[in-house]
């Protein structure tokens, strides 16, 4: 009977290791999108606050209430401004049991609607890469430029204001390469490493 055949399919496939098997972040991968995004945000908002002495603050779900832009977390400068961060995530997306890219939704470009922008890009090896840039660096001219990152925002149609920013390992490389980019290993973690780059890039 099939409900037979599937308790014998499900001893099958478990035998089968995905692709995050064993990986730090198996368990994150299952989480929905909305809590791998909340997963991220309060990630970042807990290694700011232990670890750096920028006085960061986070409302969790009510970012989308804000009436001076979108973003996620944010804190008041030596000068009064108030630091706007925004933050996205994603695992690595795994096609015909291959990995490809990582792929984020809904970056807003206009009207300077945050200040920073964090993207955690996680993979199966437990390495996490943190980017970590302006808001000029990648919008030029009120639209979406990835030129930084050595390829082409994507917009959609009827989806004015809003990019998805997808990244491949190449794209990941660059921003490494152009100090955007830091590469953090859970297992062998460099937490001075992370905690230096992130007061640099937000701390100012």
């Amino acid at each position: 009977m099939m409900n037979h055949i599937h308790t014998r399919l499900l001893e099958k496939y478990e035998k089968n290791p995905s692709y995050w098997s064993g990986s730090v972040f198996e368990k994150v991968v299952d989480y929905s999108t909305d809590h791998k995004g909340k997963w991220g945000e309060e990630l970042l908002f807990y290694h700011l606050k232990e670890y750096t002495e920028i006085p960061v603050q986070w409302d969790a779900d009510s970012n989308t209430a804000n009436d001076d832009g979108v973003y996620d977390l944010f804190w008041t400068l030596n000068n009064g401004n108030k630091k706007r961060v925004e933050v996205k995530t994603s695992g690595r997306t795994v096609s015909n049991g291959r990995p490809t890219q990582w792929q984020h939704e809904n970056v807003y470009y206009e009207d300077n609607k945050w200040d920073n922008v964090v993207f955690l890009d996680y993979d199966s090896n437990d390495d996490m890469y943190v980017t970590v840039v302006d808001y000029n660096e990648i919008v030029k001219d009120n639209t979406i430029d990835l030129s930084l990152f050595g390829k082409r925002g994507h917009i959609r149609k009827n989806e004015e204001g809003k990019s998805k920013v997808d990244f491949s390992m190449k794209s990941i490389q660059n921003g490494i390469d152009k100090g955007v980019t830091f590469k953090y290993n859970f297992r062998n973690a460099d937490n001075e490493g992370l905690t230096n780059f992130l007061e640099e890039k937000l701390g100012k």
